[in-house]
């Protein structure tokens, strides 16, 4: 009998999660949707979680095995059911199937409308010459690595272009995927600072923070852009060093739960709200500069921004596919933000998400500004100029400890500047501007020998830099 009730009970349960999916779930607060997901029916409603960034966890088991023990088509989740990265600090590389579900929870986020916003290609992409050559080495790591897509570009030609065999992930990557940029968005957020300043809108990287009401009372206003581009603002005290989440609160910049964006951590006192910088500040890593800088960028730029950024993509880097810029929602969350709420309550992020031969065309557009001095080139020029040390141990190419996995740029280079690692182990004397992101995002350019490297990837310290980077890059091929 009681288990009989207990089906009749699981039955209605389960009409009703049915009948609920059926409607607009537009209406429902957040608290709602995530006390649904954390009940027995909860898996129902992760995707809506996901679309609105919640961190709501569902009551599924995660997975701890390493991939030697787990069964090879058995997908691995890490921490919640909604969250769409594999975390880096794991050691071991996941399965392809378990890689595959995480690409495809992460591309989906630049198709919600409140959480991204959309640049259209231009009509005169920058289009590229092929000279393919093959290497086994490439051969080897996009059959059991992790990087999704390797291209190798050099002085007009593109020399190595490879993607993962047909058949080996369970989506289809080709030309027109999308792949997310990470802390690469970072670099990007600087050269588009770099194009405001040479457009007017900015007088200078010397330029205080000082015209910006939605920052007063924060620790970033009255500070000089170089120290925001050179992660020396002194944030160490509200912000994790190398992550996203205040120190007093936890909350994570990004998704959901930072509906609002600057304007609600500006509020909050556990936040933002009445800081100081540290004293003698070093250089300390951190995410939340980042998109107080492409803020500032929005704020300056102003009613201007949606011909601004679409010019620069379009007419600049000339892209071929649209790109995504990632946006925090609203704090209303209104499903289709205006731009210029967005600039109000500064809900801009650093990061991209893009085709693996538009970062090329972007990285491209940096060459080309460096190598004919062009105001943007200045601009990069002078940045490279005033890098800072990382501050940090440095790891170098050859090392035979690789516990923590392959080494990778953003791990031997010994300076920052302007939102760009520089002086890479093993490259010294040569002016070289490197980009990494989560994830094994990689793009590294060589001004001097016109060399451009681009990764990218779903999983970190499983790709061989050393290999199809590095030595492209010091030698012009692989070695």
């Amino acid at each position: 009998m009681n288990f009989c009730l207990r089906l009749v009970c699981l039955l209605i349960a389960f009409l009703m999660a049915t009948n609920a999916l059926s409607q607009d779930l537009s209406g429902w607060s957040d608290k709602t949707v995530c006390r649904l997901v954390k009940s027995d029916v909860g898996t129902a409603y992760v995707e809506e979680a996901t679309s609105r960034g919640l961190g709501c966890k569902a009551p599924i088991k995660t997975s701890k095995a390493k991939p030697t023990k787990s069964k090879p088509n058995e997908i691995t989740i890490f921490g919640s059911p909604g969250d769409t990265e594999i975390p880096d600090k794991i050691k071991w590389q996941p399965n392809d199937v378990t890689i595959s579900y995480y690409y495809k929870q992460n591309d989906t986020i630049r198709l919600h409308a409140d959480r991204g916003y959309k640049v259209d290609p231009s009509n005169n992409p920058v289009e590229f010459i092929k000279k393919i050559e093959q290497h086994k080495v490439i051969d080897r790591e996009m059959a059991t690595k992790t990087a999704f897509s390797y291209l190798y570009y050099e002085d007009g030609l593109v020399i190595y272009d490879a993607m993962p065999p047909d058949g080996r992930f369970s989506m289809v990557l080709d030309n027109s995927s999308y792949f997310s940029s990470h802390s690469m968005g970072k670099s990007i957020t600087s050269y588009i600072i770099g194009h405001a300043i040479c457009e007017g809108y900015i007088a200078s990287i010397d330029a205080p923070i000082a015209d910006w009401p939605l920052m007063e009372n924060t620790l970033y206003y009255g500070q000089p852009l170089i120290k925001l581009l050179n992660m020396t603002a002194g944030d160490t005290n509200v912000i994790k060093r190398n992550e996203g989440n205040f120190i007093k609160t936890g909350r994570n910049i990004h998704g959901g739960a930072a509906a609002g964006g600057l304007s609600a951590f500006a509020k909050n006192p556990l936040e933002l709200a009445n800081t100081k910088p540290i004293s003698a500040p070093k250089f300390s890593y951190s995410n939340l500069t980042a998109d107080v800088l492409f803020n500032y960028m929005m704020h300056r730029v102003g009613l201007d921004f949606d011909s601004f950024i679409t010019n620069f993509y379009q007419n600049k880097v000339r892209i071929k596919h649209p790109i995504y810029l990632d946006m925090n929602p609203l704090e209303d969350r209104q499903r289709f933000p205006s731009t210029e709420d967005r600039i109000k309550q500064g809900v801009g992020r650093y990061g991209v998400s893009a085709t693996r031969y538009d970062y090329l065309r972007i990285a491209k557009a940096m060459l080309d500004d460096w190598q004919n001095n062009t105001c943007e080139g200045v601009y990069l020029k002078s940045i490279y100029d005033r890098r800072v040390s990382a501050n940090r141990r440095v790891d170098t190419w050859n090392k035979k400890d690789r516990r923590w996995g392959e080494a990778s740029f953003g791990r031997v280079s010994t300076k920052y500047g302007g939102q760009f690692w520089t002086d890479a182990a093993g490259l010294s004397g040569r002016n070289v501007l490197m980009m990494n992101g989560a994830n094994g995002q990689t793009i590294a350019i060589d001004m001097d020998k016109s060399r451009i490297v681009v990764i990218s990837a779903g999983k970190s310290n499983h790709v061989n830099e050393k290999k199809l980077a590095y030595e492209p890059l010091k030698y012009g091929r692989i070695r």
